[in-house]
């Protein structure tokens, strides 16, 4: 019999890779932006839970950034070693190696949370995972707490190829920093019906599109990276897809 990987380790081995991931284009002009957007009705003084914290690129990229304090940050990530990284780049949060999709996760601190919050994660998660990992943020979420979140949008899906993949279910990747990465592509509908299902309000789901224009304020260099990126994305009506939800 097969035995799945053990995605620690899988994500171990990207570990000094992703804590690149701050560089890429693609988190400087459209998942940074997108978070922001997302969290912007959030005070500096809320509990934010990370789901998929990675490297803590969200955290010093938005949270931190936006005044919150590393003691009201707390992230769960399955790589050992990225949990690592992320604790020597914002000492004073709580960062823990766990498995998002399980069930038991952070047992003891239901409704502790005022946000969850996660960034480019739950492509990696077939259907039943993303619901527990849903389930999950409910659970730790205070009443009227926020849910939000981050994904590459599934028209966007590319296989090692490069090409489009265009059926729903797992596939694999090529990883922007190299590598193989197991991706799950799932239609928005399906994506907002996962959310509703555990009980969520959903107030918003955005398709979000490559800009076309760069940002007041580049150096040449940054203007440089933009526009190559620009150039390469157009192609995609929408790249990445945010949803914002609410706890009833």
């Amino acid at each position: 019999m097969h035995n799945p990987p053990n995605m620690g380790d899988v994500y171990d081995v990207f570990a000094k890779a992703f804590r690149e991931a701050d560089q890429l284009p693609t988190w400087q002009f459209v998942g940074k932006p997108a978070m922001e957007a997302l969290l912007r009705d959030s005070a500096p003084d809320m509990q934010f839970l990370d789901l998929g914290s990675a490297s803590a690129r969200v955290e010093v990229g938005v949270l931190i950034p936006h005044d919150v304090a590393p003691g009201n940050i707390t992230g769960v990530e399955i790589s050992p070693e990225q949990v690592e990284m992320a604790r020597m780049r914002v000492p004073g949060a709580r960062f823990e190696v766990g498995d998002i999709a399980d069930p038991n996760l952070l047992a003891g601190e239901e409704e502790q949370y005022d946000v969850v919050l996660s960034h480019m994660v739950f492509e990696h998660l077939d259907d039943a995972q993303l619901a527990w990992a849903c389930a999950n943020a409910y659970r730790l979420l205070k009443a009227g707490g926020t849910f939000a979140f981050v994904v590459t949008h599934p028209d966007k899906m590319t296989d090692l190829e490069g090409n489009l993949v265009t059926t729903y279910g797992s596939f694999i990747t090529t990883a922007p920093w190299g590598g193989e990465l197991h991706n799950w592509r799932r239609s928005i509908a399906t994506t907002r019906e996962i959310v509703e299902d555990v009980g969520f309000a959903v107030s918003g789901v955005s398709e979000i599109a490559f800009p076309t224009e760069p940002p007041a304020g580049l150096d040449p260099e940054q203007e440089a990276t933009f526009r190559a990126a620009a150039e390469k994305y157009r192609r995609y009506p929408a790249i990445r897809l945010a949803l914002h939800a609410t706890k009833a």
